[in-house]
């Protein structure tokens, strides 16, 4: 089977090296490895051929604020039809959902199926946009996209009702697969290995966090629930791994709140290496904020994997889907005092720990492995394009 996946991002952190949505790399990796052929059209940015071992089409795009989406949604449809014609032609068009209906459309005029994938809700991004025109502009060109293409994925059950109540989508039409995890790169580590390997001290509790550095991960919520621990666990170190714009906004908050001692911060850390941070950690947290939205979070999927205890925000319900997991606890969203109770009671008993921690890798390698996934996504393209 032929596969034209297509995914747009622009991350200037990146330029230079290598990043960008590991989901997409995976699944383009994991689908050529069952012997597919995928097409992935992405922008030229960084590496992206080094990413994965599907066919990668680095597309050229002026990189000019507004003008960047455009350029390189045009490039991209002149690409797909010289591969088309020139190359071989696909059975399926993978479109990970954008504000331009270029891809969908390129399959209805050759008569292509088209699955779309939405990573995060829509609606949402409508909210958040100031402009009315913009925010017109937006959701007719999602409209365009849900009714041109064949079938959707939804990472969440609670985007795949909005579809359902707000756009009309039919249920049908759509089912949800979630983000995953790469099982065979998470997985549970030795703690003192690690703590090592990262410059860690073995004899103190570590709590930590791993991601992209936006308030809406809620880090200034973790940090307001750090006096409230420590006066319990003097031996603490919340580590924080990632970079990102409130990455200075936080340290200045920890230094005015005289927390140097017990935080640190590690910058950008690259991919391959953060099993080793998730593997010193004794409480893994995800304080999101109610601004974090509904999508998928993936270092949930990386944290479970990696046999690892998890405190996690219950956003607009989308923690429910960990519950039966037993790994979990789920809090109120921007609060401290709940966050801090969450933490010690963790802290106060490994045995719960590495209970939640076993739990948590069964559940992964159950449902959510990414090979696993990828072979759900493959028998779909394969019957549709039969």
């Amino acid at each position: 089977m032929v596969v034209f996946m297509y995914a747009y991002w622009h991350d200037h952190r990146f330029k230079d090296k290598t990043g960008g949505p590991i989901k997409v790399w995976e699944l383009s990796d994991n689908l050529t490895k069952m012997g597919h052929t995928v097409f992935l059209f992405v922008p030229k940015i960084g590496f992206p051929e080094l990413q994965t071992s599907a066919k990668v089409r680095a597309v050229p795009f002026i990189d000019l604020p507004t003008i960047r989406f455009i350029s390189f949604q045009m490039s991209a449809f002149f690409f797909s039809i010289f591969v088309l014609l020139f190359r071989q032609r696909p059975q399926i068009i993978y479109v990970r959902l954008m504000p331009s209906f270029l891809p969908t459309l390129f399959g209805k005029l050759f008569r292509i199926p088209v699955i779309l994938e939405i990573n995060d809700s829509p609606h949402r991004g409508y909210k958040n946009t100031r402009s009315v025109l913009k925010r017109f502009l937006l959701h007719f060109i999602d409209r365009v996209n849900y009714r041109l293409s064949d079938y959707i994925l939804p990472v969440t059950a609670k985007i795949a009702n909005d579809l359902l109540n707000i756009e009309h989508v039919s249920r049908e039409k759509m089912s949800v697969v979630q983000s995953g995890t790469n099982t065979r790169m998470f997985y549970p580590l030795d703690k003192n290995s690690c703590r090592e390997t990262i410059g860690l001290p073995t004899d103190c509790f570590v709590v930590g966090f791993i991601g992209n550095f936006f308030s809406h991960q809620g880090i200034d919520i973790l940090i307001d629930s750090a006096p409230m621990i420590i006066t319990e666990y003097d031996n603490i170190t919340f580590l924080l791994v990632g970079d990102g714009p409130m990455e200075n906004i936080w340290k200045e908050k920890v230094k005015n709140n005289n927390l140097e001692r017990y935080f640190r911060f590690t910058g950008y850390v690259p991919y391959k290496d953060v099993p080793h941070y998730v593997g010193a950690i004794d409480v893994c947290v995800a304080p999101l904020m109610f601004s974090s939205g509904e999508s998928s979070a993936v270092k949930i999927f990386d944290y479970l994997a990696s046999g690892r205890p998890v405190i996690l925000s219950d956003i607009a319900n989308t923690g429910e889907q960990f519950l039966e997991s037993n790994a979990v606890i789920l809090i109120k969203p921007e609060d401290p005092s709940e966050l801090a109770r969450s933490v010690k009671q963790l802290l106060s008993d490994p045995g719960r720990r590495e209970k939640m921690g076993e739990n948590g890798r069964q559940f992964i390698l159950a449902k959510y492995d990414r090979v696993k996934l990828a072979q759900n996504i493959a028998d779909l393209c394969q019957e549709m394009a039969n």
